[in-house]
């Protein structure tokens, strides 16, 4: 009886002759069986894939050549290029480069869990092929360690595009059904593939992509054993245990994101290739050990107040003392494209970030507004408007030394209000410093102005004004937390200035000013003006009565007018439920809206 794959390789042969030698079969998967061979024409060494029969019968050579010439045009540094396919007498190839080196699935077969900084590489550059196969329509249906590459230390994907051209070839030629085809490997099929829907879009590789890097973490898939409809079924149904289980020490941030992907909905993964490819930049750079021996203690800097910054100031009420004085930050020191500039609350320091800037994987930077150092030998009074002025004198000056990709502006409370204020009020026509804003519990009225509305009337030679308005502010708190935050606030920041309250006295005063007049909030045309010149804006706000109520006006009135403008989107402005005011400046809570902010960032996604 002749043996069919002879007969197989014999046919081939006669019908590549004239391009191509065949040499020997390298291997065989659920769809293809591939050969090594020589291209005749250029001396080089090329795999050729050809179609198993049972996916060969009925398929329409016209419609599948079509479909392979699309996926041809993918050119991508990940991505292993077809160079040539053809059918003829009921065979269907396509040819590819020969890539000497090893598949993933060799690697893992060989040393099983991989070192979770090469997993988070090879994934990284996974997924940057399929974002930009995405962006070009091409779904590909079959990711998997056998079908990804490695050529010295990056991957190459392959087979981009033929599961696709196979299914679309054979529905129209009836060879399968034209719905319920299943076409993938089913230990690295997404739901939805699994019950053969015949509407799968790009989320499906994504889910596919989770399966591989949970692979790379653990040395397994999230399901295995049984038969292929056993493994389908454990995809619709089962939940996988988190890797963080079966690779302790795993970060959490990469568990939280190989479980996302491999979410059972669609909707509930990420969005897009692009988003997770952001997200794993921002992850890979959030685990990575910044120092040998761990985070280092961020570095006491200071920026120097020099002629040309004091010209800039308000010569009316400039005090000649500023000059040539400086202005103190602190500096985590850490390499990353990424710059984040924390702006502290009303009577706080730049240490109110220390913690911050210790767990960010990103270049961070937290300033000391002037006088309101921890012991300085003075405190000179500035108006607002002059700490606008050197903070974005600062700012140029950090930007400028240290070219990040990404600068993020992140303040709390008034430094909320600050962060809007230096983009929204810059004079003429800026260039654009900060690409994203994070305003944590930034004041939106008169009424959550609570703590500087108090440090307003704080004068220093009045003890009895003083304590009359400390009375009344007990009142507004709405629970015990909240009394002891207040008070805990308000002792520690008068033992601070006490006896030189002139710079905090005069900072409150500015910062409430705005929302004493009558009309438009403040907040609504910092929200609006500083959207309109480009910056990503999120606004964070703690869950309480004296927050909500304004809010729920200002939402009111942006659903009915627009107030907010053109650029405003539904994340603009998030509450965290259960919170109050000081809760918001939490080191995990801050940095969480941090990652996300940097992530839509860094995937282009529209403002």
């Amino acid at each position: 009886m002749p043996d069919p794959d002879l007969e197989t390789r014999a046919r081939l042969e006669a019908l590549l002759a004239a391009q191509y030698r065949l040499d020997r079969e390298l291997g065989r998967g659920g769809m293809a069986t591939v050969w090594l061979a020589e291209d005749l024409r250029h001396g080089r060494q090329v795999a050729i894939k050809l179609l198993r029969p049972e996916l060969a019968g009925g398929i329409v050579a016209e419609r599948f050549l079509r479909e392979i010439a699309v996926t041809a045009q993918l050119l991508h540094p990940h991505i292993l290029t077809l160079i040539d396919s053809g059918a003829a007498d009921g065979l269907f190839y396509y040819v590819m480069p020969y890539v000497a080196g090893e598949s993933l699935r060799a690697r893992l077969d060989r040393e099983g869990e991989l070192p979770v900084p090469d997993a988070l590489r090879l994934l990284r550059e996974v997924v940057d092929a399929l974002a930009h196969a995405h962006g070009h329509g091409i779904v590909h249906r079959d990711i998997k360690p056998e079908n990804v590459l490695l050529s010295g230390d990056h991957a190459l994907v392959a087979d981009f595009g033929i599961a696709k051209a196979v299914v679309a070839a054979a529905r129209e030629g009836g060879g399968l059904t034209s719905v319920g085809v299943t076409v993938g490997t089913p230990a690295y099929m997404a739901p939805e593939q699994a019950a053969a829907d015949p509407g799968i879009d790009a989320r499906a590789d994504l889910y596919a992509a989770g399966v591989l890097a949970y692979e790379m973490i653990t040395g397994r898939t999230p399901f295995s054993g049984g038969t292929a409809q056993q493994l389908m079924a454990a995809h619709l149904t089962r939940d996988p245990e988190p890797p963080g289980r079966l690779r302790p020490g795993l970060p959490d941030p990469v568990e939280q994101l190989v479980m996302r992907c491999l979410a059972k909905r669609p909707a509930d993964r990420w969005r897009s290739a692009d988003e997770l490819l952001a997200r794993l930049d921002a992850v890979t750079l959030m685990t990575a050990v910044p120092h040998p021996g761990g985070p280092r203690d961020p570095v006491a800097r200071s920026f120097s107040l020099s002629e040309e910054v004091c010209r800039k100031l308000n010569r009316a009420t400039l005090d000649a003392r500023i000059i040539g004085d400086t202005l103190q930050y602190l500096d985590n020191d850490t390499d990353s494209p990424v710059l984040l500039c924390f702006l502290h609350g009303t009577g706080f320091d730049g240490s109110q970030f220390d913690a911050h800037l210790r767990q960010t994987g990103y270049r961070a930077i937290a300033p000391t507004l002037y006088g309101f150092e921890p012991a300085p030998p003075r405190r000179i009074a500035l108006s607002l408007e002059d700490h606008l002025v050197i903070l974005r004198e600062f700012l140029r000056d950090a930007v400028a030394r240290l070219r990040p990709e990404t600068v993020v502006l992140v303040g709390f409370s008034s430094g909320g209000d600050l962060a809007l204020r230096l983009v929204a009020e810059e004079p003429g026509d800026p260039p654009r410093r900060a690409d994203g804003i994070v305003a944590l519990g930034v004041n939106l009225s008169l009424e959550t102005c609570f703590g500087t509305r108090l440090l307003d009337q704080v004068t220093g030679d009045d003890p009895e004004r003083v304590l009359s308005a400390l009375r009344t502010l007990v009142p507004n708190a709405e629970t015990l937390a909240e009394w002891l935050n207040i008070h805990e606030y308000l002792v520690t920041t008068l033992r601070k200035f006490q006896g030189t309250v002139a710079p905090l006295h005069r900072f409150s005063a500015d910062i409430v000013r705005p929302f004493e007049s009558a009309g438009a909030s403040p907040f609504v045309t910092w929200l609006r003006v500083a959207g309109e010149r480009g910056p990503r804006v999120r606004c964070v706000l703690e869950d309480t009565d004296m927050v909500n109520r304004p809010l729920r006006e200002l939402r009111l009135r942006n659903l009915d007018e627009g107030i907010f403008g053109p650029h405003y989107r539904e994340d603009s402005i998030v509450t965290e439920i259960g919170t109050d005011h000081f809760d918001l400046v939490g080191t995990a809570l801050v940095l969480r809206h941090v990652e996300e902010v940097v992530a839509d960032l860094r995937s282009g996604a529209s403002l």
